[in-house]
């Protein structure tokens, strides 16, 4: 229903002298009023019939209704300059259509239910305020556009626009919310887009939209800077979110407040033109202005300058700053070649497949990274040899040099990548080039252990003999660094600090010190670090290549269910030794400050450490006394302390008089 504002309305009624509502110089607001007006109206407009001929600003209007006018339109139009119309969108659509033929502008009042075509044409939301427009502003003249003959006004939509295609009254916050439950509905379809003088467009997409003039809406917001219904073009924006994760990320980028076609990441595709042509794989619906009014194919060609109607201030001003008629064709963020075909799923995938040329890229390095070399070989003796001379002599820097020659974190992610997509001869390059590596560093380790007559358990030594579940969520984290800077070539140099973080030659010499002094449990926990990291990462790289989108899905199940069977395995003495760091820690931290009472003597436990020494642990513990202690004294705390330990413990008390 139409509602008007008492404001004129009752001053008319009312005989009241009205003010002349002048927003521009006296000649020029002369020329914009037309001196008489036909009133097109609709039975739900009726009660606008009275106030728009008792209108304030010395129009003559004849009322008409909208039956009587298109039954016999040359009786009324020959000597008419101007048309008020209020109805339907197909009423005003049919107003239109004789405005091309008769040569009348158009005034246009709407209801509170025609939101967009209020928005689109800049009308005012009061009764009055809209009369004063459709009577007295300047005329604009407006492209028009068709689209298989079909008049569109504002909007044109073919598929699923998430987000886009929301109604312009909601808040960027409630509209996002809502474009994210729409993601189960996402579909991707074949597009083929002809424009009059490029190349047709073939992708895929889950729809596209036609945009002529629709203010303080998301899709009017997205091209602003490229699009005009002034100048002669039509604007479609495309659809395009290859996952889940790029269409949350396009959402995210609507809520900024610089949210427009050039800051976009992914997802949209643009293209401006005189004509096009829009094909689809399967026929598809197009939504004229929110009704269904025809499917594809959809032949669209703008008239430019067509109609002149009366708009809001606000978008007459824009004719005058109106974008440049040129054609725009951006379609990097649409699917392209073999991802066409990978993009026309049921449901859009949660991450995005990989452009072929980074597929085609990444796997070249990473064949590279499988084969066995000279370099590989020398890097690999080269690395183990300082890791083995760094650790006896307990120098960190020095180990962290022998990570950084180490060559091993290659071909573990190419192993990685074979597994993912079932490539067995990428798979056993990489797994026989790994046993080649690990064969040589053991076999290094262990000889320049039988050659050193000094042969200490070092702190470096230490570090690597007790893994725990900790040391696997670094091998995790490992592996999907790796995989994701393998993945990038801008960031391939960060590669050199994945392996430093993971560590893979020092537990492996540390394992060859353990087979030279034939300590096999030594050499076998210092392996099973090594384990630990190789597993970790292989599993952990290969979904991060499926993460990335290098797999539409793990190929060889078998084998990365067989590295995940091994990691749950691993995962077994971890963490039964990560318990036992935390009981450890728990039981030093308990004995700090701690009074045992001797032989009438108190002993203050200032600081204990429990280590573990050829399969003995060894207590090591400072004592704070204020009486001299003798051996029965230290027997009797070291009975005390043993109570605590089901296993025989070696304690080694260092003593600290106090007066």
């Amino acid at each position: 229903m139409f509602t008007t504002t008492p404001s004129t309305i009752e001053k008319i009624e009312q005989g009241a002298p009205i003010a002349q509502p002048v927003t521009m110089s006296e000649t020029k607001q002369t020329e914009t009023i037309p001196k008489a007006a036909l009133f097109v109206y609709s039975e739900e407009a009726a009660g606008l019939v009275t106030p728009i001929k008792e209108n304030p600003y010395g129009v003559k209007v004849t009322a008409v209704t909208h039956e009587a006018f298109f039954a016999e339109p040359d009786k009324h139009l020959p000597t008419i300059e101007h048309v008020v119309v209020s109805g339907s969108l197909k009423t005003i659509k049919m107003v239109v259509e004789l405005a091309l033929d008769y040569h009348f502008s158009i005034g246009i009042v709407p209801s509170k239910k025609q939101k967009n075509l209020r928005a689109s044409f800049d009308l005012p939301l009061e009764v009055d305020q809209a009369i004063k427009t459709a009577l007295t502003n300047p005329d604009t003249e407006i492209d028009l556009i068709r689209c298989n003959d079909k008049i569109l006004l504002f909007r044109g939509n073919i598929g699923n626009m998430p987000l886009l295609d929301a109604p312009s009254n909601k808040t960027k916050l409630k509209t996002a919310l809502e474009a994210l439950t729409r993601t189960r509905r996402l579909r991707h379809k074949g597009f083929t887009f002809t424009t009059g003088s490029n190349q047709p467009v073939t992708t895929a997409a889950s729809g596209c939209m036609i945009i002529q003039q629709q203010e303080k809406s998301l899709a009017s917001k997205l091209i602003e800077q490229n699009s005009s219904c002034t100048d002669g073009m039509i604007s479609l924006i495309i659809a395009a979110p290859l996952s889940i994760v790029s269409y949350v990320r396009f959402i995210g980028e609507s809520l900024r407040q610089d949210f427009s076609l050039d800051k976009l990441t992914s997802t949209i595709g643009y293209l401006k033109a005189e004509t096009l042509r829009i094909e689809s794989t399967e026929p598809m619906p197009m939504f004229i202005d929110g009704e269904e009014a025809t499917s594809t194919p959809v032949q669209c060609e703008v008239l430019s300058a067509a109609v002149r109607i009366k708009t809001g201030d606000n978008l007459h001003k824009q004719k005058l700053q109106t974008a440049v008629p040129a054609e725009i064709t951006k379609i990097r963020n649409l699917p392209q070649g073999k991802e066409i075909i990978k993009a026309q799923k049921k449901k859009i995938p949660l991450f995005s497949y990989a452009s072929e040329e980074r597929f085609r890229d990444l796997f070249i390095a990473l064949k590279g990274d499988a084969a066995i070399d000279p370099i590989y070989i020398i890097l690999m003796l080269l690395s183990t040899l300082l890791a083995t001379v760094g650790l006896y002599l307990n120098s960190s820097s020095v180990v962290i040099g022998a990570m950084l020659l180490a060559p091993l974190m290659s071909p573990i992610v190419s192993l990685a990548m074979g597994l993912l997509r079932g490539d067995s001869t990428l798979a056993f390059r990489s797994f026989r080039k790994i046993v080649v590596g690990v064969g040589i560093a053991l076999a290094a380790a262990a000889l320049i252990s039988l050659t050193v007559p000094y042969k200490p358990v070092t702190a470096e030594m230490q570090a690597r003999l007790n893994p725990s579940l900790l040391d696997l969520a670094v091998a995790v984290i490992a592996g999907i660094a790796g995989a994701y800077t393998k993945s990038y070539k801008e960031i391939l140099q960060s590669l050199a600090g994945v392996s430093i973080a993971v560590a893979l030659v020092p537990p492996l010499a540390v394992a060859g010190i353990g087979l030279g002094r034939l300590d096999l449990i030594f050499a076998g926990q210092a392996f099973l670090l090594f384990s630990t990291n190789l597993i970790g990462i292989t599993l952990a790289a290969a979904y991060t290549f499926r993460i990335i989108g290098f797999s539409a899905a793990v190929r060889n199940k078998r084998g990365v269910a067989l590295i995940g069977i091994t990691m749950a395995l691993i995962a077994i003495p971890l963490f039964l030794s990560y318990k036992q760091i935390i009981s450890k820690a728990e039981l030093e931290k308990s004995w700090r400050t701690e009074r045992f009472l001797v032989n009438d003597k108190y002993l203050i436990v200032k600081e204990a450490n429990l280590t573990d020494l050829k399969n003995r642990k060894v207590l090591y513990v400072n004592l704070l006394a204020r009486d001299q202690l003798n051996r029965y004294d230290l027997a009797e705390f070291k009975r005390k302390i043993q109570r605590n330990f089901d296993k025989k413990l070696i304690v080694r008390v260092n003593i600290t008089y106090i007066p």
